[in-house]
């Protein structure tokens, strides 16, 4: 029959068909991007295989004066490592080193190993413990993985917060060739009392054995609000790369462009990315002691104490606005009795008033 139910069939068809078009649509979205998921985790995977090495913790807070530290100086994704050299530098005014020990890495292969230090072993006044080094004995296996190289004790003199820089890394394989590695850490930049963590990723790399140690390392790391810069010393014995990842919060440019690097006075080029917390800024340079500078064109957090009213003129501006305001009341109250008819009324009918 061609009445109207047979145009509805044809239309509810046509509607199925468009339903079943958007679903497969809608699956296809939901498999292109669980692949790309899939396939951005792998390559995340493959970056992170970057040898690093670095401390745990970053830094720590001394509350209190006698209270004790460890400090785990760990390596991740390394291959084949048979020996291993490195420092450690401190705030001395906030902590003493009591020891520096070797850890399980090497170990766990079940092969002999040799743990040996620097004859100036360490040096509480300036903050630093000179090198250590560890190495497996005879024509055995590297290890691989991630580990605890060493760990390091500490003990509290002082109040405040001290960061860990590592110093103359050295990283070998069986056949006592460099790995290549990189070294992760931080240092703390106190701004109106808040303490923010500026991170850095760099390459500073020593030589076997130094006999005036430390020759490599990331030294007096310093915070200016009033030229908004961040500075510090890097020592190397090879060409080197440095990544400084600021945050936001502290201090910025409006544009990644804007940023200035200076080394030893020079400024250099550099890659500039950014993510909604940090902004990283990568560069290169040759070997030597340099002085790095860091310049932006904005402090973001806090006012400068220097800025804030004194606390006798926030008084007097309060009490101010009080008696306006309690002025500005009394006239409207006044204004409103007369609306009222209360405007002739005697004053001893109205005491309260």
């Amino acid at each position: 029959m061609k009445d109207a139910s047979g145009y509805v069939v044809v239309i509810s068809s046509t509607r199925r068909r468009m339903k079943l078009k958007r679903l497969l649509g809608f699956m296809l979205c939901v498999f292109l991007t669980g692949s790309s998921v899939i396939l951005l985790d792998r390559v995340t995977g493959e970056e992170s295989q970057t040898t690093r090495i670095f401390t745990d913790p970053s830094g720590v807070q001394s509350a209190d004066i006698g209270q004790n530290f460890t400090v785990n100086i760990n390596i991740s994704n390394v291959v084949d490592l048979y020996a291993w050299q490195t420092g450690i530098a401190f705030n001395p005014g906030v902590l003493e080193c009591t020891g520096f020990y070797e850890g399980e890495f090497l170990r766990r292969s079940g092969e002999t190993t040799i743990f040996v230090k620097h004859f100036k072993d360490m040096n509480n006044t300036l903050g630093t413990v000179y090198f250590r080094g560890c190495c497996l004995l005879g024509a055995v296996p590297g290890v691989n993985g991630s580990g605890q190289l060493a760990y390091v004790t500490f003990r509290a003199v002082g109040i405040g917060v001290s960061d860990f820089h590592l110093t103359d890394v050295l990283l070998l394989n069986t056949e006592l060739e460099d790995i290549e590695f990189e070294v992760a850490e931080s240092f703390t930049v106190p701004v109106y009392g808040i303490d923010y963590g500026v991170e850095i990723a760099n390459n500073l790399k020593g030589v076997s054995n130094p006999t005036d140690p430390p020759l490599s390392g990331v030294f007096d790391t310093a915070f200016s609000v009033h030229d908004k810069k961040i500075s510090f010393d890097a020592l190397t014995m090879e060409d080197w790369f440095c990544q400084v990842s600021i945050p936001k919060e502290l201090l910025r440019c409006n544009a990644l462009s804007e940023w200035t690097i200076k080394v030893d006075g020079a400024p250099i080029s550099y890659i500039a990315t950014e993510n909604a917390t940090y902004t990283s800024l990568h560069f290169n340079h040759s070997k030597g002691n340099h002085t790095v500078e860091i310049i932006g064109t904005e402090i973001i957090t806090g006012n400068p104490p220097d800025l804030a009213p004194p606390p006798l003129l926030v008084v007097v501006a309060v009490a101010l606005l009080g008696l306006a305001s309690l002025t500005l009341a009394l006239v409207d109250f006044k204004r409103t009795r007369r609306v009222l008819g209360y405007g002739t009324t005697s004053p001893s009918t109205n005491s309260f008033l």
